[in-house]
């Protein structure tokens, strides 16, 4: 979890600016394009650069050099998108195997928010590679803050997963700042089976209540605590993290804040070898805290799922928690019925499929979709979500039509429904398209 805040902000700026406007335009030298010409010049090359070109090293180091460029391309309700920004977003498009161009190109950028932007790019489809994590280990010591918890990120994606890069990202978590704390264990949950030796660290980090700020924080504008991201990851870590069991449970009362209680009980169940009554009654009292404000977001649901089938006492609960007030709430719960009871997992979310928020009805067909269910039972929530359209991008009825999609000849059921939805004359010519790419892939 990190500061994505600005990114959402310029996708969203994307759907309204001339991007979608922009024309094909004919670039018999793409490279030559990206050179030179107005910004709106520019910025229409980068968006119209054929596929086929994205692997060349050429484009990749322009596109990274035209991170300097901060002129505006087109202002638009939000804002102003630049050039910078286009380059940054067509970065997220490269191969994995551009990494190294990128990186190749960080001491000609300006400044040290342009670099890390490149980092975060690089972040965003790096893998494994061993050169590229060599080119940024220096960026990991920046005097910028951001720079270094952006340069960490970007390790964290092109690091393998072995002792070795453990300990050197165990040796990054003692930087001074919080926020590249966080970043660091981020890094370290990925290779959470091999975090033996740093276990230490990480537990005098439940030591540390300071706050740091995230985009994807559970609680809006409000600040998670370093302790709850902390105790989050020793409870992947489980037994072999026993010698924090004495500070966890300092952190389950009253007085921490909620996120930290629900990572420290759920550690606590992991750590043990037998969950203490005491902390699982404790998720469950907090997944129904606030049952009636609408707002309210925290991990419960997550946390809870993370525990498995050991948390089966907590269905009730669980159940109760479909008429929470908070639709992040709602929509959650659905991982967490697959984890502790998967035999009736299906049963117990259905009725989420009839939820007065689109959002959640989208995110459960979602969660279905990527586990490829095809019950009937799931099709007809599927073929009913067919006559709600009217939401933003056209859902919840847009996921369904690509989950049905998804199933394939599996989803005839629905032929007749995606039938009449195509001939609906109030549907946009998107789902139009969505729906007519569906009934291909059923027939």
């Amino acid at each position: 979890m990190h500061a994505y805040a600005p990114t959402v902000l310029l996708t969203i700026g994307l759907l309204l600016c001339d991007h979608v406007t922009a024309q094909e335009t004919e670039t018999g030298n793409p490279l030559a394009s990206l050179k030179s010409g107005s910004a709106q010049d520019i910025a229409t090359a980068i968006s119209s650069l054929p596929n086929d070109t994205l692997a060349q090293s050429e484009i990749a180091r322009q596109l990274t050099l035209l991170l300097n460029d901060e002129r505006t391309v087109v202002e638009h309700i939000i804002g102003r998108e630049t050039v910078s920004e286009r380059a940054w977003f067509k970065l997220l498009d490269l191969p994995p195997a551009a990494a190294t161009s990128i990186l190749k190109e960080l001491p000609k950028l300006e400044t040290d928010r342009t670099r890390a932007k490149a980092l975060e790019a690089v972040s965003r489809i790096g893998k494994p590679d061993r050169r590229a994590y060599e080119m940024i280990l220096p960026f990991c010591t920046s005097d910028d803050v951001y720079l270094r918890s952006r340069a960490i990120s970007a390790l964290d994606a092109v690091a393998d997963h072995t002792e070795e890069s453990v300990l050197k990202f165990g040796k990054l978590l003692l930087d001074p700042d919080p926020m590249v704390k966080w970043t660091v264990l981020d890094a370290l949950d990925k290779r959470s089976k091999l975090i033996d030796p740093v276990i230490p660290e990480v537990i005098k980090l439940l030591d540390d209540d300071s706050d740091v700020y995230i985009a994807v924080s559970r609680d809006f504008m409000l600040p998670e605590k370093l302790r709850g991201r902390a105790a989050r990851l020793l409870a992947k870590t489980g037994p072999d993290a026993s010698d924090a069991i004495p500070k966890l449970k300092t952190l389950i009362g009253p007085d921490h804040n909620k996120n930290v209680r629900i990572w420290s009980a759920t550690a606590i169940c992991k750590i043990s070898e037998s969950p203490p009554p005491e902390a699982m009654d404790l998720l469950g009292q907090l997944l129904l805290d606030d049952m009636d404000r609408e707002f309210v977001q925290n991990d419960a649901p997550e946390a809870i799922a993370q525990l498995g089938p050991p948390a089966r006492g907590l269905l009730d609960s669980l159940e109760r928690a479909k008429k929470h007030a908070s639709a992040q709430i709602r929509w959650e719960l659905v991982d967490a019925f697959f984890a502790i009871a998967p035999d009736t997992a299906v049963s117990r979310s259905i009725p989420l499929m009839e939820d007065e928020d689109e959002l959640v009805v989208e995110t459960v067909i979602k969660k279905f979709s990527s586990r490829g269910i095809s019950e009937p039972r799931v099709i007809a929530a599927y073929i009913r979500a067919l006559e709600k359209h009217d939401g933003i991008f056209d859902q919840p009825a847009s996921s369904a039509v690509h989950a049905l999609a998804k199933l394939g000849s599996d989803a005839t059921a629905a032929v007749r429904a995606l039938e009449l939805l195509a001939k609906d004359p109030s549907i946009s010519d998107t789902l139009k398209e969505d729906v007519d790419l569906a009934l291909e892939r059923i027939r």
